[in-house]
């Protein structure tokens, strides 16, 4: 009975640290608390992380229900809120990323300089106009989903939920670009099995959750088909140009996903 009850109160501890360092490592959440960074912590904190990202989404549509119930609030203000907390949330640590990868793409230089760049914390004028082309897409597309009615509340919850799912197999999916840095000492403690098992329950459990609240639609199913084919395009334009994962990459994965399903919702609602 004494180790039953000592695994339990283990496995509770190291539920409670993966949930503090998804929000340590991935939101502008201050959690000022030195945690074992163990497989176990490390690869729970990616199993935990679309539930963050749900969780951000629905903070933000809460906002944006209250605006809508309650203000006169425009098209225009509602997106700005929209794409503005989910900065605000992130830390603009995802923002960065794509930033980064604009500016090592951009260069055209050879693989190895490409690396470098992505490690240099300097932002070039590439940079600057990757991540202005990708704020000023998000922002057209969510103002027209407003203008043409298609907007729905269960939209920015699902949205990063699934982009995060869609991040983790691609980070499971690839070696490290170099074999040092966080993202390489994330690599080699994840279990892999074990976090495939939790993203095919995390989709199965938020896609019965949405069909619950929405009823059924073939919209959900058809932003997983395409979150498939934007991992596998974005899989290989990583091998290719980079060799690799790397921090960088994984949040310019993020940004890069939404606004492709973003898009699809668009076309598809």
């Amino acid at each position: 009975m004494e180790i039953i009850n000592e695994e339990g109160g283990k496995t509770m501890k190291n539920f409670w640290h993966s949930i503090q360092l998804a929000f340590q490592f991935f939101t502008v959440l201050p959690v000022h608390k030195e945690i074992p960074l163990t497989k176990a912590t490390i690869t729970g904190m990616f199993a935990f992380l679309p539930w963050i990202g749900a969780l951000m989404g629905t903070a933000v549509a809460a906002v944006i229900y209250s605006l809508t119930e309650w203000t006169a609030s425009s098209e225009v203000l509602l997106t700005f809120v929209i794409v503005g907390l989910f900065a605000l949330f992130t830390g603009g640590l995802h923002l960065d990323g794509f930033i980064d990868m604009g500016d090592a793409y951009f260069s055209y230089r050879d693989r190895e300089k490409r690396l470098e760049i992505l490690d240099d914390p300097r932002v070039g004028a590439f940079g600057v106009l990757s991540v202005l082309f990708l704020v000023l897409g998000k922002f057209v597309i969510l103002h027209e989903l407003f203008v043409q009615h298609k907007f729905a509340l269960w939209m920015p919850v699902f949205i990063p939920l699934l982009t995060r799912v869609g991040m983790s197999f691609y980070f499971m999916s690839l070696k490290c670009s170099k074999e040092k840095g966080l993202a390489y000492f994330f690599k080699t403690h994840i279990k892999p099995r074990s976090l495939i098992c939790f993203m095919l329950i995390t989709l199965v459990v938020a896609y019965s959750s949405l069909l619950f609240v929405i009823g059924f639609s073939i919209v959900p199913l058809v932003l997983m088909a395409v979150l498939a084919i934007a991992f596998l395009v974005f899989r290989q334009f990583t091998v290719r140009n980079f060799g690799g994962v790397s921090g960088d990459l994984l949040g310019a994965s993020i940004e890069g996903m939404e606004v492709v399903l973003w898009v699809t919702l668009l076309l598809c609602t």
